[in-house]
């Protein structure tokens, strides 16, 4: 199975190291280190991943791959810690947010107040985004420093053996 895994994401990788969109407007694309990566390539990937999974935008993988382009970090490892963010689970993890961000503030959770009232509404949207906007925009984002830090300093200080076993190539005979 591992094999196998190993053998999808290496074709995948090949794939897009080839795309003529990715070469023409990202010419440093092929770069070793956005692929396989150092101790550093790694902790800043595992900021950028962390601080974009709590950022409630849409699209935080693409907006991970693209700040980790910048940052010359690894693009897959950012790529996959802004996927924990998906339809199932960022819910739960913004309105985390958003109770922190009330902490922070020291506002009240307006979010209960508006029984009734269907989430994205217009009626939402005009009576009760406007009071909650920043305890859940400084929550998040708090939020999202606060992991991305504690991240960069594990991968990069702690865990790098463990990474830099699972990614040698004597493992993948």
């Amino acid at each position: 199975m591992i094999r196998y895994l190993r053998l999808k994401l290496h074709q995948i990788g090949r794939a897009t190291k080839r795309s003529t969109f990715l070469n023409k407007y990202f010419p440093r694309f092929r770069d070793r280190v956005y692929w396989a990566g150092d101790r550093a390539s790694f902790a800043r990937a595992g900021f950028i991943g962390a601080f974009c999974m709590m950022l409630p935008v849409p699209f935080q993988m693409v907006l991970g791959s693209i700040f980790a382009y910048y940052a010359r970090a690894n693009i897959p490892l950012a790529t996959a810690l802004a996927w924990i963010t998906n339809p199932l689970t960022m819910w739960p993890i913004w309105y985390g947010g958003y109770i922190f961000g009330t902490w922070i503030l020291g506002t009240p959770d307006l979010f209960h107040a508006s029984q009734g009232i269907v989430i994205g509404s217009t009626e939402w949207f005009e009576n009760v985004f406007p009071h909650i906007w920043q305890p859940f925009f400084i929550g998040n984002s708090t939020l999202g420093l606060i992991f991305g830090t504690t991240l960069y300093v594990i991968i990069g200080h702690f865990n790098w053996h463990f990474l830099r076993n699972l990614f040698s190539k004597k493992n993948r005979a």
